[in-house]
């Protein structure tokens, strides 16, 4: 039988993610596995190899096959920066939200591109272009859904692109940085638009992950407790552990973070959390 701790066959794992990056990832994968499947499906509608099944009740006659599987595209690839920038602004809310409570204040009240903008400035961010990609994301989503939005970039976050536009080209599938901005403008996104912002999104959201501390001691997995608001929670776990018998309170805690929080379910058993 295996010791009742559980945790000595595995005693120097930590997570490589924090809690809201581990979220975003997971999230954000999905977005595009879901993206991808749909401009698969699309593709055939528009060769002609798409039928409608004879159990779908569902009325889909198009005369234009081509242009309708067009225009579906540029639905599905707007509905996919919606989501994205949805996903940007949660983890910069729970970025934000960590460093206030470390620093015992309130988190600031901010609009979503600020809340990106406050996570790193460009000067500590390499390549500094990385910080414009998600603020275009969080922009075109604010002007498919607000009607008569004309949120932007500011003028010197569009220079940072343009002025990387040669690096950007070479990494992210010759995506044309000018050709990009006006399809932000006219609010006609390309797929090669949408999945170069998803993919340097990423990168920045990695990038900004690294600066926040990980639970490796019991002082910060407090701290991303407190963050999460599972403190209390893993408290009461633990006295009902305690109170049971169990040689190790901690236990019941981390069988309840392995669903809450997965990220810290380990980093909790092994230091606990300061008082």
């Amino acid at each position: 039988r295996k010791p009742e701790s559980g945790f000595e066959s595995q005693p120097h794992i930590f997570p490589m993610y924090t809690p809201p990056l581990n979220r975003f990832m997971k999230s954000v994968g999905k977005i595009q596995h879901h993206l991808h499947t749909v401009v698969v499906g699309l593709a055939s509608v528009e060769t002609g190899g798409a039928t409608k099944p004879e159990d779908l009740d569902i009325a889909w006659k198009p005369t234009d096959v081509v242009g309708s599987a067009r225009e579906s595209r540029r639905f599905v690839l707007r509905a996919t920066l919606i989501l994205v920038a949805e996903d940007l602004k949660v983890y910069a809310t729970q970025v934000l939200k960590f460093r206030a409570a470390a620093e015992g204040k309130e988190a600031e009240s901010l609009k979503s591109a600020d809340r990106i903008r406050a996570l790193v400035t460009p000067e500590d961010m390499d390549p500094s272009y990385l910080t414009v990609a998600p603020l275009v994301v969080s922009n075109w989503r604010n002007r498919i859904v607000h009607h008569g939005s004309k949120a932007s970039l500011t003028a010197a976050e569009t220079r940072r692109l343009l002025d990387h536009r040669e690096p950007i080209r070479g990494k992210y599938k010759n995506v044309d940085v000018s050709r990009l901005l006006h399809d932000f403008e006219c609010d006609k996104p390309t797929l090669k638009d949408v999945t170069s912002l998803i993919a340097m999104s990423i990168q920045f959201v990695k990038l900004v992950d690294l600066s926040l501390p990980r639970p490796n001691c019991a002082q910060y997995v407090r701290q991303w407790l407190d963050s999460e608001q599972l403190t209390a929670a893993v408290l009461r776990f633990e006295r009902m552990a305690a109170r049971g018998g169990s040689p190790n309170p901690r236990i019941r805690g981390r069988q309840f973070l392995r669903t809450e929080s997965p990220m810290l379910a380990e980093p909790y058993f092994l230091h606990g959390m300061a008082n």
